[in-house]
């Protein structure tokens, strides 16, 4: 069986090795040696991300998943999902993810959603739980839609910590404001606390004459459930019990040196009472017994919850700000080449706390030739980003070294990715443009732009009367995915005042719209921008096209061209930048260019 297209990459992972051995014959993807071009890229990619993944392809779009998807199944479903149909597999919730597949499927169009309430019985019990997740579309090797990618991510630990920190302080912030006797305080307790989502029933038993006493139940059938017996050993004891979904609390004094009363809570139907939720409900009774007894010790609770959120407030921020310096240290400054002008931007997504792999990069290389780079590797994390220096050296270093064309360069970097063993997360998507001149265009002004595309963004041109050109030439393969891939120079010459124009992926991408959209809208924002400084250009279409939190990351490039017959304007640089070095010949074409629409 022709499966060494996967061995490798299955090799890394328990499911991998599982996908292998799996008899895929059974099922309708056929053997695993007959999966088509597209299934088999997709697969390679699902199992060399630690991301949870999972592809459902095929008429039934039967589940293929890494390890890390394989723990959002639970105990019961991981046993058994593989190979199967993803609407047997989680049927439960199949009318709430349904029509989303079909969606996918039917128009193309991705679908993002964060903190989806979903009730799963994945571990042989609803469970409430939380996703954030993105359906995509994929293709077959005819270009039909043959499944639909899953990357998600569980985030029931976070909604669930934040919707009971919330509990608390509205439980503090009620009972704090309460005036009454011990009564009805705790029946104001036990009114607050059966309004949050993650407590059941409840009821609370103070010390009485004769013994212990009810004084306060969110049902009326709870008390008759209860074992009595349990109730008055926490109290005697001190200790706390868990009998099944029941969790008796003793109510301590401020001293901690009696028990003066015991909560008796139910966790939900749809949630476990798990270390986690006794943890919730051990910090409930702490905040009841504190406010019956002392107002005071149960300001220091909350002073402490909200101590805890404020430090982990600021720990984000200082993430987020040693992220953003990170970023900023590789992307340094541009050059001032003579009578050229390039600006630079980097925008990082309003609410991300983690660095990603966009950068840009211009420089001269040995022979003076202005040089421009602009790329985005495959991630978003800090992994990415360790890359992205890695890539942005190694085609900077080529570049300077070398004097190759663009093509030259990626084909280069190419084969030292292979090389140096920098791994199948080495992968990016990267225009190299190189600025040429013969000696006799001079007095034209005409300058050449010689660029190489590895899977990325088309750049665009915006002439110097105001009109804009998407440089549409093809694509080669992204950069890093394979060391033989052919490599293509193009050319297009620039005139003086035109401007090329290269961004990231994270300007043109949005939801619910098409790249050719896209491309659409850019070309209208930069229509008739011509006579905007190259600043005042960058501002322009970030506040157009990536204004607000919800942007992705966003490199931009911009080189301006002036009329070599007049006088060097200020912004296009010094007057003698690279001494004793002439103006580069434009180097002849690699291999032969397709000049497409």
């Amino acid at each position: 069986m022709d499966s060494q297209w996967f061995a490798k990459t299955a090799a890394s992972s328990e499911m991998g090795t599982a996908v292998l051995a799996f008899p895929w014959e059974t099922t309708p993807l056929g053997p695993i040696s007959t999966w088509d071009e597209s299934l088999r890229q997709v697969a390679r990619t699902c199992f060399s991300t630690g991301f949870p993944v999972m592809i459902a392809w095929g008429p039934e779009l039967t589940m293929i998943y890494n390890d890390s998807y394989r723990e959002i199944l639970g105990s019961k479903k991981r046993l058994t999902a593989l190979g199967e149909p993803v609407r047997e597999v989680l049927s439960e919730i199949w009318d709430e993810i349904g029509p989303q597949f079909d969606l996918v499927m039917s128009t193309r169009v991705p679908t993002w959603t964060t903190d989806a309430p979903l009730t799963l019985n994945r571990s042989g019990y609803e469970e409430e739980a939380f996703f954030t997740y993105s359906y995509s579309p994929l293709v077959d090797d005819a270009g039909r839609v043959a499944g639909v990618l899953d990357i998600a991510t569980e985030t029931t630990d976070r909604v669930m910590s934040n919707r009971r920190l919330t509990a608390i302080a509205r439980l503090h912030l009620v009972l704090q404001e309460h005036q009454g006797g011990p009564s009805s305080f705790m029946a104001l307790a036990v009114e607050t606390l059966s309004g949050s989502a993650d407590i059941g029933r409840c009821a609370i038993y103070l010390p009485a004459s004769s013994g212990l006493a009810l004084v306060a139940s969110s049902a009326p059938d709870l008390p008759d459930e209860l074992d009595t017996t349990v109730v008055e050993q926490v109290c005697r004891t001190g200790e706390a019990v868990v009998d099944g979904r029941l969790f008796f609390a003793p109510l301590v004094s401020n001293d901690a040196s009696a028990t003066v009363g015991v909560l008796v809570v139910e966790a939900p139907s749809h949630r476990l009472s798990d270390d986690d939720h006794r943890a919730f409900m051990t910090l409930i009774a702490a905040s009841v017994g504190a406010a019956l007894r002392s107002a005071e010790s149960q300001q220091a609770q909350l002073d402490y919850v909200r101590a805890h959120a404020e430090l982990a407030e600021m720990r984000e921020g200082r993430v987020r700000e040693a992220s953003i310096t990170l970023q900023q240290s590789l992307l340094t400054p541009p050059p001032e080449p003579d009578h050229l002008q390039i600006a630079v931007r980097y925008q990082p997504a309003g609410d991300d706390l983690e660095i990603g792999g966009d950068w840009y990069d211009s420089f001269l290389t040995r022979d003076g030739a202005t040089t421009i780079v602009v790329g985005d590797v495959t991630g978003h994390d800090h992994t990415a980003a360790a890359m992205m220096g890695q890539l942005r050296g190694l085609i900077r270093t080529t570049a300077y070294i070398t004097g190759e064309t663009p093509a030259a360069v990626l084909a280069e970097a190419d084969d030292a990715i292979v090389g140096l063993g920098l791994g199948e997360g080495a992968t990016a998507t990267v225009i190299v443009a190189r600025i040429e001149q013969l000696p006799a265009d001079r007095h034209t002004g005409t300058r050449t732009v010689r660029w190489s595309n590895a899977g990325h963004p088309y750049p665009v041109v915006i002439r110097a009367d105001g009109e804009v050109e998407v440089l549409n030439r093809g694509n080669d393969l992204l950069l890093g995915v394979n060391p033989t891939a052919t490599r293509r120079d193009h050319t297009v010459e620039l005139e003086d005042n035109d401007t090329l124009f290269l961004y990231t992926d994270g300007l043109i991408e949005r939801r619910g719209m098409t790249i050719a959209d896209s491309l659409t809208l850019l070309t209208q924002t930069l229509r008739g921008c011509h006579e905007l400084t190259l600043d005042e250009l960058s501002d322009h279409v970030l506040s157009v096209l990536a204004p607000g939190a919800e942007a992705d990351d966003v490199a931009l490039v911009l080189l301006r061209t002036f009329p070599e017959d007049r006088p060097r304007p200020p912004e296009a640089g010094p007057e003698d930048l690279t001494p004793g070095i002439d103006p580069p010949e434009i180097a002849p074409d690699i291999t032969p260019e397709p000049e497409s629409a």
